[in-house]
């Protein structure tokens, strides 16, 4: 009898030990699936669109320093990806339409801040390059960011260069998407700049309209590890 009651007793151990197992298992799964789900949903969420709050990020410039997009906080932030290889870029940039801009937005807003970003991969391993190119064209930035990563360029969804996505003193991304309305990617320069028209709209109390377009120019090849 008492050999019974052990054997009975072993087995209904065992038989709570495998239920155990089984449902940390089971657990774990779930742990995991949680897990992949959440990296997906904060790779998801870096991805700002017109409307959307800006959230803070890092950024490194030209000359190797260190920043913080919160470092703008409470100005109107420009943001443009440029690429010193690209001739769509290098045209508007030589012709003087982005310093023109710069000067005119000036106008409109004396605290306007512009940062420059290079998000392409074969060109932002050389910071060198990126800081000639716009100094022999007389492009005076805030900041001039490297981004080889690709990781802000992703945070925009900035496909060609030039691009061009206006932030708001709240931080509200208010306009992305072309440099201006050139029937002709940027031979003929356009009628309309279109951070011109943004800038002029949000001093006038206004929504900006159009708040988004299709940018034109040489499409932003990121590093191989980013592509996606």
């Amino acid at each position: 009898m008492k050999h019974s009651r052990l054997t009975a007793l072993l087995t209904g151990c065992a038989l709570l030990f495998g239920a155990a197992t089984f449902a940390m298992a089971d657990d774990t799964k779930k742990d995991k699936k949680h897990d992949k789900a959440a990296a997906a949903t904060d790779t998801k969420e870096k991805r700002v669109k017109v409307g959307e709050q800006v959230p803070n990020f890092s950024m490194t410039d030209v000359n190797g320093k260190t920043m913080q997009f919160s470092d703008f906080s409470g100005k109107t932030v420009v943001m443009e990806w440029v690429n010193p290889g690209c001739p769509v870029c290098a045209g508007i940039t030589k012709a003087g339409l982005v310093t023109k801009m710069i000067a005119d937005a000036k106008v409109i807003d004396p605290n306007v801040v512009f940062v420059m970003v290079n998000s392409t991969g074969d060109t932002a391993n050389d910071p060198k390059a990126t800081a000639t190119y716009l100094a022999d064209n007389k492009v005076v930035a805030n900041a001039a960011v490297i981004d080889g990563s690709g990781v802000i360029g992703k945070m925009f969804d900035a496909k060609t260069t030039p691009a061009v996505y206006v932030i708001d003193s709240k931080g509200t991304l208010v306009y992305g998407g072309a440099f201006d309305d050139s029937s002709d990617r940027g031979s003929t320069p356009g009628k309309t700049n279109y951070v011109i028209n943004a800038l002029t709209q949000l001093k006038a109390g206004e929504k900006v309209s159009p708040d988004k377009t299709k940018s034109y120019g040489c499409g932003v090849k990121y590093a191989k590890s980013q592509n996606g």
